[in-house]
């Protein structure tokens, strides 16, 4: 089979309700993920090589880097989790996250893997995968930021989907721009998708606008390479420099003519006012102890739930009804600890789901 590079754009705008001030410089933050040493599949040699490169880019244009590889399920929704508050809590943030690993489709969903996955049947990927657009819904909920998730996937042996192809079909319109990268695996240095975020991020001032068409162009340049585009639209979102500040209008001669006039006195400026002492961080809130499932309440149940679909794991209704759903969540959950996978929650498991979610 030749080695081939599908390229999916989607650029988004519209969350943004006001055009950043001309000399605002954001938080710009991203968060990189090389998945290369996988359990059960082949080694992803050039996943560490594009991780590096991106990350170097990144960082060269002024990014704080998150940098994480090789994560299991739960380690991967808490760095997603990490990047989404730093970009919550610094409005107007400019947040990147690369992902470069295995991908699987499933259902017509898009499914990344991580290294702990081992798919044995089909609808493993359900309890063991990370379902793509839960990383762009995960961003789009932080205010007033924007930026572009590049998903840079390889298909697993055997597999007949790339787990990119319905990518555009799942995310709904936003502030960031998703690129999803299908390859094949075999090559060692950095993927195409890498060379193109180096090359794009090489110049003083780039737009997300401009990045993202970039990126689209050199993937087309590559062979078997097929691009799907939704243009990014609404105010501009700068990934490298940004606004020129605007020039100041020349005074005119009869100004210039004229002396600034004399105050009849200079007094000297009042004393700053001493800063109030910050108040001393709360306390930790004390451990919650939950019970089995079997004394378990209704609240104790949507608890549970809510806890659940915080993690990633669930997307059903929180309604304290331990359906299908619920217990195929609570087996990717059990899968995480290393618990046996019985979808039903013995009082330590429920106390530790819960407690690690607050």
């Amino acid at each position: 089979m030749r080695p081939h590079v599908m390229a999916i754009l989607a650029g988004f705008a519209g969350a943004w309700t006001s055009v950043m001030p001309a000399n605002a410089e954001p938080l710009r933050i991203a968060l990189i993920v090389g998945n290369a040493h996988y359990a059960t599949l082949p080694e992803l040699t050039s996943c560490t090589a594009s991780a590096a490169a991106v990350r170097d880019a990144l960082r060269a244009k002024g990014f704080e880097i998150i940098e994480r590889s090789d994560l299991g399920r739960g380690q991967f929704d808490a760095a997603i989790g990490t990047l989404a508050r730093r970009a919550a809590a610094s409005p107007p943030a400019i947040a990147a996250l690369y992902y470069c690993g295995y991908a699987l489709e499933f259902n017509g969903r898009s499914f990344l893997l991580p290294v702990s996955a081992s798919i044995a049947r089909d609808n493993d990927i359900l309890t063991q995968g990370i379902i793509s657009k839960s990383l762009v819904d995960s961003l789009g909920h932080a205010a007033e930021s924007a930026g572009f998730v590049l998903l840079d996937a390889f298909q697993p042996p055997g597999a007949s989907a790339s787990g990119m192809a319905r990518l555009v079909e799942q995310i709904r319109p936003g502030p960031y721009a998703v690129i999803g990268a299908a390859n094949e695996a075999g090559s060692k240095g950095p993927t195409a998708a890498a060379h193109a975020v180096r090359d794009e991020l090489a110049s003083e001032k780039i737009t997300l606008e401009r990045f993202v068409r970039g990126v689209r162009v050199q993937l087309a340049k590559a062979s078997s390479v097929a691009a799907y585009v939704i243009a990014a639209t609404g105010p501009t979102a700068y990934l490298a420099g940004a606004p020129a500040e605007p020039a100041v209008p020349a005074a005119s001669p009869e100004a210039a003519a004229t002396p600034p006039p004399v105050p009849a006195a200079v007094q000297p400026p009042p004393p700053e006012p001493r800063p109030a002492a910050a108040p001393p961080p709360p306390p930790a809130p004390p451990l919650r102890i939950m019970v089995g499932e079997d004394h378990m309440s209704d609240p104790d149940r949507r608890l549970i739930q809510a806890a659940l679909a915080t993690m990633g794991y669930y997307s059903g209704r929180i309604d304290g009804l331990f359906g299908p759903e619920t217990r195929a969540a609570i087996r990717r959950f059990q899968f995480e600890i290393k618990a046996e996978l019985t979808g039903y929650l013995t009082a330590e498991q429920a106390t530790k789901l819960v407690n690690s979610v607050r």
